[in-house]
């Protein structure tokens, strides 16, 4: 799947290259279609990301009453901001795949900055918490950090 969003990535930011600077190899612009395929398609492996990380969070939350109680507020906070964050990265998508101009560049800035915050307050629970519960923090850590790198690949 990974390979899928590089590969996605890597298409996205071609055609966008060329489009900016208005001329293919053969001196015709490129279809704009095209170009809107890819940004889509981009946009749809994202979301994807999005659905993953969201199932990462129940799991979490499964997981709340095996932890100790003075663990728990801080998984509840990482919890949060989690949920916070995926739901600004959803938006971003959503604006992406609308428009391209500055209000997309700034959703998805504001979205990675609150993964980013995110992650903070996951690796600060997971310092708190015993092995089990640990591996489910990680493995949410892990779809906030490919959710991030999908945003990046996004601009």
């Amino acid at each position: 799947m990974r390979t899928f969003r590089t590969t996605t990535a890597t298409a996205l930011a071609a055609a966008l290259a060329l489009s900016v600077a208005g001329c293919s190899s053969d001196g015709q612009t490129p279809d704009l279609g095209e170009v809107k395929a890819s940004v889509s398609s981009a946009v749809e492996g994202a979301r994807a990301s999005v659905e993953e990380a969201r199932s990462a969070i129940d799991d979490v939350k499964a997981r709340l009453d095996d932890i100790a109680p003075e663990a728990r507020p801080k998984v509840e906070e990482a919890i949060s901001s989690s949920s916070t964050a995926i739901e600004d990265a959803k938006a971003a998508l959503d604006e992406a795949k609308a428009s391209a101009g500055p209000s997309a560049s700034a959703a998805r800035a504001e979205a990675e900055a609150a993964l980013e915050a995110a992650r903070a307050k996951l690796d600060e629970a997971k310092a708190s918490v015993d092995e089990d519960s640990r591996s489910a923090l990680d493995s949410l850590s892990a779809k906030v950090d490919e959710l991030r790198a999908d945003l990046e690949s996004q601009g």
